[in-house]
């Protein structure tokens, strides 16, 4: 049994650390970088350099999942109408991780994505024409929220009437990986398991439809770089690999986006800069990103007995690499962490998208819709800011974070 230290008192994660859980990190920075959560397996690392350390080094700190079939036998019997869980890009370590990464980098190249940017703007300025008139908009629900969501189903070549299951899906998804910290209710573990199910045998039909009808899509192109391997992937991991790029493509974009809209017009100072001078505006991405990382922390496995900053981690524990923790550490970003400074001399440090072998393959194309975005609200948003009544709360979700909802006004065009 572990002794108790004095970040216990955050009691984690209750609703007010999840709400704002940045004292929390502090301590842990301060009173146990390498936090053990009482009655569990779990360990938290919190410093910057512990956590890049522990990213690089798959060998001690491992995101190999071992999958063991469910003892609830309603869960079961729902997941046996799908695929056994699989270990593609976010669950393997190198090399196997390696040659999944390689196949995905094949078809979510810079190329492609620069490729995207058109369309990607005629898309902002679509969901922008929808509010415009109103001199008002919830700017989390009806832009930050369909923009990703949109442009990764038009990437992979699906119909966008297919848009709402889809975010169904990816939604429940994310809420059952965030369960090992915060239990769901009985009725939410069953539909989580339904809808991981439906996504899995939705994306195995459209793999056996491009299949035999290749398009000019990312799923038919996937297929058809899996064939030129010397070893294609097994079907299932094609399945998993979509999963993964249809979630990472809408999830934390959405919510990157919603906060960064926020944190620049709580200080309308910050917003009025961009306007003087949008040469800032990559690095006032960067410092959203680095400010409120979407990703809060990913999971890793330790294969065997280590140690680090100290403490030592048994085999078979769970280790929490906190993005957000380390992205507001005193030691790295040395220059008032905790204030949103969109002049910050090396905001690229940050950790939002990840570090070492799992770096998000994605990264180039949430900060291009970041980047669009900015211009476009500085464009046509004309004297944009908060609404009154705004309550700024932040989603139950340990690993996500971003707002329920972002009111705003500005002048009627």
């Amino acid at each position: 049994m572990k002794e108790s230290c004095p970040v216990d008192r955050f009691a984690y994660p209750a609703d007010e650390v999840l709400e704002n859980p940045y004292e929390f990190y502090a301590a842990m920075r301060s009173e146990a970088p390498v936090y053990y959560v009482p009655g569990t397996n779990v360990y938290v690392v919190s410093r910057y350099e512990d956590v890049v350390y522990a990213s690089q080094h798959p060998e001690l700190f491992s995101s190999k999942r071992v999958w063991m079939a469910s003892d609830d036998p309603e869960v079961a019997a729902i997941r046996a109408k799908g695929f056994p869980d699989s270990n593609s890009l976010t669950a393997t370590d190198p090399p196997e991780h390696s040659g999944l990464r390689a196949l995905s980098m094949k078809v979510l190249s810079n190329r492609r994505f620069a490729a995207l940017e058109p369309g990607i703007r005629t898309l902002i300025n679509s969901l922008i024409d929808g509010f415009i008139a109103d001199g008002k908009a919830d700017l989390q629900s009806q832009y930050a929220t369909p923009l990703p969501l949109i442009v990764i189903v038009d990437l992979l070549g699906l119909d966008r009437a297919d848009a709402k299951d889809l975010k169904s899906w990816s939604d429940d998804y994310s809420e059952a990986m965030a369960s090992n910290s915060r239990p769901m209710k009985r009725h939410r573990v069953l539909e989580c398991a339904q809808s991981l199910t439906d996504l899995q045998l939705f994306f195995s039909q459209k793999i056996k439809e491009r299949s035999a009808a290749p398009g000019d899509d990312l799923i038919s192109d996937l297929i058809k770089a899996n064939n030129a391997l010397p070893e294609p992937v097994e079907h299932i991991v094609l399945v998993d690999i979509l999963r993964i790029f249809l979630i990472g493509g809408n999830e934390t974009t959405a919510l990157a986006i919603g906060t960064m809209m926020y944190r620049l017009l709580e200080r309308p100072e910050l917003f009025a800069r961009l306007r003087e001078d949008a040469s800032l505006i990559p690095r006032t991405i960067e410092e959203s990103l680095r400010f409120e990382s979407p990703t809060q922390w990913s999971g890793r496995t330790t294969p065997q007995d280590t140690e680090l900053a100290g403490v030592k981690i048994p085999a078979g524990s769970r280790v929490y690499l906190n993005w957000g923790s380390a992205n507001r550490d005193e030691t790295k970003f040395t220059h008032q962490p905790d204030t949103f400074d969109q002049e910050r001399p090396h905001p690229s440090g940050q950790l939002a998208f990840g570090y070492g072998p799992h770096f998000c393959v994605g990264s180039p194309l949430a900060r291009m819709e970041m980047r669009i975005t900015l211009e476009a609200c500085l464009a046509r948003l004309k004297n944009l800011r908060l609404a009154p009544g705004n309550q700024f709360r932040f989603q139950a979700n340990s690993i996500l974070r971003g707002l329920k909802q972002l009111h705003v006004e500005f002048d009627p065009a």
